[in-house]
């Protein structure tokens, strides 16, 4: 995002040339210019990428805002690969603010570098889930997240489930359940178990407590909590693994509100999904971690792997022995 310096509005309309796309279809209100009132931060008009490559006019009327301080905003919020940019030519606002873009940076103009944060979007089919798009995981590169909650939940479902690169067994993070008791359940993002390698094709092993979600490359598993009250839920990653896990949205299954809360879609799910659900929530007690990990080395064989490295080391033992 760019933003001019406060002006003070002296005449009747702005007037600017913009082009580019505001997504395939336009709509989405990430790629922008807007008028900014300086003291609210309100948006008083807002123009987006006209879908087109050729620069386009658009003005607003704004002789109803004499005297009101200002600024002009160009927001690039769209990170996609294509029909995701936004250019300016001139922005005529009369003697309040002039500028030809042409000429480059206009003097006063700052820059923000770090990316602005676009909307939440729900994912909708199945478990909902309330996300960022744009916020690739919740887990940090070091130290954990913490998600304040303050009330009962009966379940607590994460979105995502994957991790760029890992093999069997291996835990590149944990998901922490801190009830207000003081009580604390931790729970292994384990690759085989609750997490799989990127892709759209979930692993088809028995260990695997992850059901596919709205989003064909991310997953979601489901922890049935205990009944009482949840002090917070801690995202963090496993300093002894390069890859972080992906989770990237947390849904809780309650009758609670607050303000840490916000309403989804009511899920309504085949019956096949909801057996799932009943027969895969993961709790401090069950399933257990032993046949989990045996049924993971079964699964990928490293059972077999290793029996056959120690008969392979004994057949050289004994050929090289003279």
């Amino acid at each position: 995002m760019i933003a001019s310096p406060p002006f003070r509005i002296s005449g009747d309309k702005i007037v600017l040339t913009l082009c580019g796309h505001d997504g395939q279809h336009g709509g989405q209100d990430k790629n922008v210019v807007a008028l900014v009132d300086t003291r609210t931060g309100q948006a008083l008009f807002k123009s987006a990428a006209p879908g087109n490559d050729a620069m386009q006019e658009r003005s607003w009327d704004v002789s109803k805002l004499h005297g009101r301080e200002v600024r002009i905003e160009v927001h690039d919020g769209d990170s996609g690969g294509a029909f995701a940019w936004l250019g300016v030519g001139r922005i005529d606002a009369g003697d309040a603010l002039r500028v030809d873009f042409r000429n480059g940076m206009p003097q006063g103009w700052a820059a923000k570098a770090e990316p602005t944060r676009d909307r939440p979007e729900v994912v909708r089919g199945g478990i909902p889930f309330l996300r960022h798009p744009s916020e690739y995981t919740m887990i940090p590169a070091s130290g954990a997240r913490e998600l304040p909650c303050g009330f009962a939940a009966e379940r607590v479902f994460f979105l995502g489930g994957t991790v760029a690169s890992g093999r069997p067994l291996e835990v590149a993070g944990f998901l922490d359940v801190v009830y207000r008791s003081g009580s604390r359940d931790s729970f292994p993002l384990m690759v085989g178990y609750t997490l799989d390698v990127a892709g759209k094709m979930l692993s088809k092993s028995k260990a695997m407590h992850l059901h596919a979600s709205a989003d064909p490359f991310q997953h979601y598993l489901v922890i049935a909590l205990r009944p009482e009250v949840i002090e917070k839920i801690v995202l963090r990653r496993n300093p002894e693994q390069s890859a972080i896990p992906r989770i990237t949205a947390v849904t809780f299954q309650t009758a609670a509100a607050g303000k840490d809360l916000e309403a989804l879609p009511d899920a309504k799910l085949p019956a096949d999904e909801e057996a799932w659900i009943r027969s895969h929530a993961i709790t401090a007690s069950a399933p257990d971690m032993e046949q989990i990990k045996a049924a993971i080395r079964r699964a990928n064989r490293l059972e077999w792997t290793v029996a056959g490295l120690e008969d392979r080391a004994e057949r050289f033992v004994s050929h090289s022995t003279p």
